[in-house]
């Protein structure tokens, strides 16, 4: 492990405090459901 970048440290963080907010859920479902209300595109 070479450490984190600085231009990705922040979606990193992000991302461990999601995971970290919502660790009793499904995350797959969850993910669904919030790209099904603000899609990609």
């Amino acid at each position: 492990f070479r450490g984190l970048s600085k231009s990705t440290f922040y979606l990193h963080l992000k991302e461990c405090e999601f995971r970290f907010n919502h660790r009793g859920q499904n995350l797959y479902k969850l993910l669904l459901k919030i790209i099904r209300k603000s899609p990609l595109n």
